[in-house]
């Protein structure tokens, strides 16, 4: 096969497998489904999920690492085959597990072959264009699992369905919605084509250094505890703000650690996550809808990997956030716009700051899939059943949502944030001047 084609075979494997992890790692709830059982039960079984995010992104950094060290392509897809393998375990087990202690089990078994998976895959990811199709798979899961798991009926809201600490199952689905079978099986198609077509190195070696490893631990710990903090003051601001601000000063001091490129891309994540969160409007719950955002998200990142201009998508995601300062109170068709748009957006800046080496991708990545206070300050107290078991906090994507208490106040802080996100990027580019390829 043509090597023009292997590159094609690898965005797409990348797009897929990156997908297919990311919805892992996201875990959404299965709306319709309910389990017996004591608040601290579900407590322990809710607060796994984001756990079990940490470990896998984790174990993302220490696999990417590694598989880049050794420079092998075929291995590298092997190893996120194998991370699938492990997720389509977990996916036939699921559906007949419904014990607590099991179900927290599989949420362990999700974060690890989620891990498995996405770091395979960054060791794939040797050029720009297979980099940010990995990266559009992960944000396309953050933005749209949630969704795609848990359709909202027309004329409904997300909270019309229901359960308690004490109900019964109210269907035979499960608890967590794994990835779905037309994700898993061509993901793992394409990693078992990829491994036998495999030609060269992967990524360049990225050495000895831990620098990846500090750095997700940074992000990770200050983002739970923070999260934590907020958990029953997230709608107040004298707490809310000082945690977003300390969580802001943690994800650029990992920037920092990376260095370079590797930590634009992190703070490029932030950015984007801190866009999404004054957004309450969908873009209708018809796969016409999803479809319409993934294309739109497609199309940013493809611009992106041909024009990358790291500081202007910061500067749009800053718009896209601004806009809210405009029009707070009461604009569905602007809210609207400003979903459609966070999309392409996003889409060209992550394509237009992908980092050199394998393991800082989960890093930045870790952002999305672990909830901080960048998820949650400033939102509306939650009244959604499955959101108050759990230690940590955590708003579904894609979503009709609740408007938070303070439209302005939230756009305004997160409009901050990304501006101090821009400012550290470009502090880091003048550190290290190397031009993107």
């Amino acid at each position: 096969m043509s090597r023009r084609w292997i590159a094609v075979l690898d965005t797409v494997a990348l797009f897929l497998v990156a997908a297919t992890a990311g919805w892992a790692l996201a875990a959404p709830v299965a709306e319709q489904t309910g389990i017996a059982g004591t608040e601290g039960e579900l407590r322990q079984l809710m607060t796994s999920r984001p756990l079990a995010a940490a470990v896998g992104l984790v174990l993302a950094v220490a696999v990417a690492g590694a598989l880049a060290r050794r420079g092998s392509r075929a291995a590298a897809y092997l190893v996120a085959g194998s991370g699938l393998v492990v997720l389509s375990v977990g996916a036939l087990v699921n559906t007949h597990a419904h014990q607590l202690e099991w179900l927290i089990a599989l949420s362990y078994l999700a974060g690890i072959g989620a891990g498995i998976a996405m770091g395979g895959a960054a060791a794939v990811a040797a050029d720009r264009y297979a980099a940010a199709a990995l990266v559009a798979g992960a944000f396309a899961s953050f933005l749209l699992a949630d969704l795609v798991a848990n359709p909202i009926p027309y004329g409904q809201s997300s909270d019309y369905q229901g359960w308690t600490a004490y109900s019964l199952p109210a269907t035979e689905g499960t608890m967590v919605t794994d990835p779905p079978w037309w994700l898993l099986l061509p993901a793992l198609g394409c990693c078992v084509a990829g491994a036998a077509l495999a030609t060269g190195s992967a990524t360049a070696p990225a050495g000895a250094s831990r620098r990846p490893l500090y750095a997700i631990a940074i992000v990770i710990v200050t983002g739970l505890a923070s999260n934590a903090v907020l958990a029953e003051h997230r709608s107040d601001w004298s707490v809310a703000a000082p945690v977003l601000a300390l969580v802001m000063v943690a994800i650029v001091i990992a920037a920092f650690l990376l260095d370079g490129r590797d930590g634009v891309f992190l703070l490029t994540a932030a950015a984007a996550l801190a866009a999404s969160a004054p957004l309450v409007v969908g873009v209708g719950t018809e796969w016409i809808g999803i479809a319409i955002m993934l294309a739109l998200l497609l199309a940013g990142a493809a611009v992106g990997s041909r024009w990358a201009n790291p500081t202007l998508g910061l500067v749009l995601l800053a718009v896209n956030a601004a806009a809210g300062l405009v029009w707070p109170n009461d604009a569905s068709a602007v809210e609207a716009i400003r979903y459609l748009a966070l999309a392409p957006i996003a889409g060209y800046a992550f394509a237009s700051a992908v980092p050199r080496r394998a393991a800082s991708i989960p890093v930045g990545l870790s952002v999305l899939f672990v909830p901080s206070a960048l998820t949650v300050a400033g939102q509306s107290n939650s009244s959604v059943h499955w959101d108050q078991l759990s230690v940590f906090d955590d708003l579904p994507r894609g979503m009709l949502g609740s408007t938070p208490p303070d439209p302005f106040a939230l756009s305004l802080a997160m409009t901050l944030v990304i501006l101090a996100c821009a400012e550290a990027a470009h502090r880091l580019r003048r550190r290290d001047p190397t031009p993107s390829p």
